[in-house]
């Protein structure tokens, strides 16, 4: 791939990048929260019950801003912390029945909205877009270990 195509390939993504925070802004039902705290609620959500490190892992934060995070949802009485049973260490997060309430709804407006998008796209052309999506999530996830642009020049225990 030359200079141009990777540039093209970069503009493209930004652009997508955009239009799917426009997406997740435009969406009436993340009002209550923000757009980190509607990712949390829907993971916790799809999993029922998710510890703090999972819950930051499957998000790909931190601990201490995952923990900020569910702090705030926790005031906002969506989800409710538990020690762990397992793991004295760790807590358990679940949906209060106010969050379970909100992430259905997230759920189905999201699933709609999707849905309608998707369907605006040709039949045979959605499995290219499928195809397509795969591979960069893969290059993606294969490239994670490469040190990004922002941490350059800045000594292991800052990156921590």
């Amino acid at each position: 791939m030359n200079a141009a195509d990777s540039k093209d390939f970069r503009e493209l993504i930004r652009i997508l990048e955009r239009k799917l925070g426009l997406l997740n802004k435009q969406d009436s039902c993340c009002l209550e929260v923000t757009l980190a705290q509607c990712h949390a609620l829907v993971e916790i959500g799809r999993a029922e019950n998710i510890s703090l490190k999972a819950l930051a892992n499957l998000i790909d934060l931190d601990i201490s801003t995952m923990s900020r995070t569910v702090d705030s949802l926790v005031k906002k009485e969506f989800v409710f912390r538990t020690p762990s049973e397992t793991d004295r260490r760790s807590v358990d997060i679940e949906l209060t029945e106010k969050g379970l309430v909100l992430f259905r709804d997230i759920e189905n407006k999201m699933d709609d909205k999707f849905n309608n998008i998707f369907n605006q796209i040709s039949f045979e052309d959605q499995l290219t877009v499928f195809n397509g999506l795969n591979i960069i999530i893969e290059a993606l996830t294969k490239n994670e270990n490469i040190s990004n642009c922002c941490n350059k020049g800045l000594n292991n225990s800052e990156n921590k």
